[in-house]
């Protein structure tokens, strides 16, 4: 058996909020193509899914057309309106402290990750940030977590994905990982749960009594 010792999480839903932001963006690449805008409670479901798999369900313009148009605005609203969600800048710390490797692995494009985390000074925190567009296939396909792991130069057997949605419980179990899914505030519970996640948290900082003592020990997953 071999004690956690790298944390790798999913972004938004996770350690942050940045749903305020995506809602702008996302009616506004709606109204450049001339459809109807959605409400919060439309758009935040999707927050953490890729934008290919949420249009269809509001439009059936180009959806590489809408991408564009989503980036664009994106770049003034998604860092500016981003919160960090209750108690994760304190827990980030204390895991720090406690001798673990953080990383990031989201769907969210790279020049947001690091504006996020230069706006909450957690440059110390994350040895590593993965971003959506520095690979083919975001989750859930595993190619994130592989990457991230190879850039921390860990192994698997001693490292834990923690993410909100199935698709970071789904990719998970493909490298495979031992996962934690966290309630995102999102929602989704049910299908979260019904995902099979090793672990599950109401919010991050019930991840520290999770994690205390001796910490978790995983299965050989070499």
């Amino acid at each position: 058996m071999n004690r956690v010792k790298n944390l790798i999480f999913d972004l938004d839903g996770t350690l942050i909020d940045s749903s305020e932001g995506v809602v702008e963006a996302v009616n506004y690449s709606l109204e450049k193509v001339g459809a109807p805008p959605q409400t919060p409670d439309a758009i935040k479901p999707y927050i953490g899914y890729p934008l290919e798999k949420m249009y269809p369900n509001f439009t059936d313009a180009p959806v590489d057309e809408l991408c564009a148009h989503f980036q664009e605005k994106a770049t003034e609203t998604v860092v500016s309106s981003t919160v960090a969600l209750p108690g994760v800048d304190s827990t980030l710390r204390e895991l720090c402290d406690r001798g673990y490797r953080l990383a990031i692995a989201t769907t969210k494009i790279k020049v947001h990750v690091n504006g996020i985390i230069d706006k909450f000074g957690w440059q110390d925190r994350f040895a590593v940030a993965t971003g959506g567009d520095e690979v083919e296939q975001v989750k859930p396909d595993p190619t994130i977590f592989l990457l991230t792991l190879e850039r921390l130069k860990a192994p698997k057997s001693e490292s834990m994905a923690i993410g909100d949605t199935i698709n970071d419980v789904i990719a998970a179990r493909a490298v495979p990982l031992m996962v934690t899914a966290v309630l995102s505030p999102y929602g989704g519970r049910e299908k979260l749960m019904a995902s099979g996640p090793d672990y599950f948290v109401e919010n991050l900082p019930q991840l520290l009594p999770l994690l205390d003592g001796s910490g978790i020990e995983t299965r050989d997953q070499r």
